[in-house]
């Protein structure tokens, strides 16, 4: 670690406290995200241009269910799995879709105990394959499309669920890891100061905390490279100062 790095300082695994939930649920917090969430629904366009975009997709950590729901109303074709650990963010991720009108199957999974709770609407889930613990319930090789947004830094183990998008995800399939990205020691301050200014209360101590337990640009290639998505057509991606990710382009 150089002089100016910023500490690295993991979050929580699982936000299921009903403050939590409440905040990622706010009308000013949703109407801050929807415009970032947008960019996303933007770059999940792009991978997939050479590619009808239909079949199935699955969203790990969907949270109240912003990213997934966007996809539905933008691509009707898609059949979306939306998982996430804390049944609390489900909860209001069926209440969302609900109120939006579309069909997604949001699931609670927990990746230390592979029991998965379906919601009614799951007759489009892939096949279930017998999970290991720790692993996704689905075969291998099920989506044409897997989506993760701003959940990475969240993870325990960051490399298995990495290694599991590559196991599910169908080889000519699309992918979009999106998370914060980390800035040097002396630039944080101003950094989560400005970034952060649309937030307020439970919201942006969140958003600090979160910023806290991102990666950098640097940290993310050495787990690309050490994981089963480093296939030759995955790359690091930077969006802007905020954001870093992986990407993985649709093959037509």
């Amino acid at each position: 670690m150089t002089f100016f790095a910023q500490k690295r300082v993991p979050e929580p695994e699982v936000m299921d406290e009903s403050a939590e939930v409440e905040a990622y649920a706010s009308a000013a917090a949703q109407s801050y995200l929807e415009q970032i969430d947008r960019t996303f629904i933007e770059h999940v366009a792009r991978l997939m241009a050479k590619k009808s975009v239909q079949g199935q997709a699955l969203d790990l950590g969907c949270g109240p269910g912003q990213v997934p729901i966007m996809m539905a109303g933008r691509w009707p074709g898609l059949r979306i799995v939306g998982l996430d650990a804390a049944p609390g963010m489900i909860e209001q991720a069926r209440k969302n879709a609900a109120a939006a009108g579309v069909a997604i199957s949001f699931q609670v999974f927990r990746a230390q105990t592979p029991e998965v709770k379906t919601s009614s609407s799951a007759g489009n889930t892939p096949p279930a394959a017998q999970p290991k613990s720790g692993t996704l319930p689905f075969a291998d090789h099920s989506f044409d499309l897997v989506t993760c947004n701003s959940v990475l830094h969240h993870l325990a183990e960051p490399m298995l669920v990495l290694n599991e998008i590559a196991r599910v995800a169908k080889p000519a399939a699309a992918v979009l890891i999106r998370d914060l990205r980390r800035p040097a020691a002396p630039l944080f301050p101003v950094h989560v100061s400005w970034f952060g200014r649309k937030y307020s209360g439970e919201m942006r101590r969140l958003y600090e905390a979160s910023v806290r337990a991102a990666y950098t640009a640097e940290e993310l290639g050495q787990l690309l490279l050490q994981s089963n998505l480093s296939d030759g057509r995955s790359r690091v991606f930077r969006h802007r100062l905020t954001h870093i990710g992986i990407e993985r382009s649709a093959l037509s």
